[in-house]
């Protein structure tokens, strides 16, 4: 664990999250990455425990993949019907100007005029953030109360009460336990540094996160995993998460790979389809390389190119079992 996480462990961490009975492993692995809370009770009453970042709880559980599973990613590729929603989601999808049924179990609504957020952790943006061909769907309860239908809020924040217990607290920013979500608009990458996060290491100015926009303010989601591709020589790490790849499941990859020489990147779904990726060759992370691109389906491997086409590395996915170790691979 690096000094990095040590400090943001140390300053955000100060509870564990609460999960409801029967684990859907399935659904963890289609989880995406919106950020949490864990609220707590206390002798004095309730408390909340702080935002937390997606790449501490991981790592406080795991040891390993430095991110969190989170709410299901939807896709928009079938007409849905409202069989499969939540009565909450019913309500939403009926009374909420703008909400809309994106997949056959959730429903998304617009994002407040504020676009606040509650417990957000404050970042800089280093350069120039790109966006990506994904979108992100938060919890009703990562938002400020004021700013939502009060019936929307409580009802979201009873439930994700119900699904905890009084001696571990419960999760909040859930999506998955009421099918509501908060379209927050179009996730982005970018080399960030964080409040708090301590004394970086030599030759890092900035580490890459998935970030959001909130008006004029930038929003951390999480970050990239253990990050050993920053170190010199070491090998490709990818990340994935699972998006609407043109109307069908698919994934979304983020990779790294230590230095600029990376030219062109090939992703490569497990039907054989190749996919041309988007590269950042030092202009994201100053002397190192991330590409990203988007394909139908499962991911199989990633191909990194250099400006003569030789390869300098063919990455392919590890098998996986745990669903959070699926995510950084």
């Amino acid at each position: 664990m690096s000094e990095r996480d040590v400090a943001e462990l140390e300053q955000l961490l100060t509870g564990t999250g609460a999960s409801g009975p029967g684990p859907d492993l399935d659904l963890i692995r289609r989880r995406g990455r919106s950020r949490r809370r864990v609220r707590r009770l206390g002798a004095a009453g309730t408390v909340v425990a702080g935002a937390t970042l997606v790449t501490v709880i991981a790592v406080a559980a795991t040891g390993g993949s430095e991110r969190a599973a989170d709410p299901a990613a939807p896709t928009r590729s079938a007409a849905p019907t409202s069989e499969g929603l939540s009565e909450l989601a019913r309500r939403a999808l009926a009374e909420i100007p703008g909400a809309e049924q994106v997949s056959p179990s959730l429903v998304a609504i617009p994002a407040p005029g504020s676009r606040s957020l509650g417990g957000d952790i404050p970042v800089e943006v280093h350069g120039e953030a790109v966006e990506l061909p994904d979108e992100a769907f938060l919890g009703v309860t990562l938002f400020d109360r004021k700013d939502l239908p009060a019936w929307l809020y409580d009802g979201t924040e009873a439930t994700e009460r119900a699904a905890g217990d009084e001696e571990d607290g419960w999760e909040t920013g859930t999506t998955d336990l009421t099918g509501v979500a908060v379209d927050a608009g179009p996730r982005y990458l970018g080399c960030v540094t964080t409040e708090g996060a301590g004394e970086l290491p030599e030759g890092v100015t900035c580490y890459p996160a998935m970030l959001t926009r909130q008006g004029d303010s930038w929003n951390y989601e999480w970050g990239m995993g253990t990050e050993r591709f920053l170190q010199r020589g070491a090998p490709m790490e990818v990340f994935t998460t699972e998006s609407d790849a043109d109307g069908v499941p698919g994934t979304l990859a983020i990779a790294g790979l230590d230095g600029t020489d990376v030219a062109r990147a090939v992703f490569v779904g497990t039907d054989g389809a190749q996919v041309e990726g988007t590269v950042l060759a030092g202009t994201l992370v100053p002397g190192e390389s991330m590409f990203f691109g988007e394909v139908a389906g499962p991911l199989a491997r990633v191909i990194a190119y250099d400006a003569s086409g030789e390869v300098i590395e063919d990455h392919p996915l590890r098998d996986c079992d745990d669903p959070v170790d699926c995510e950084v691979r």
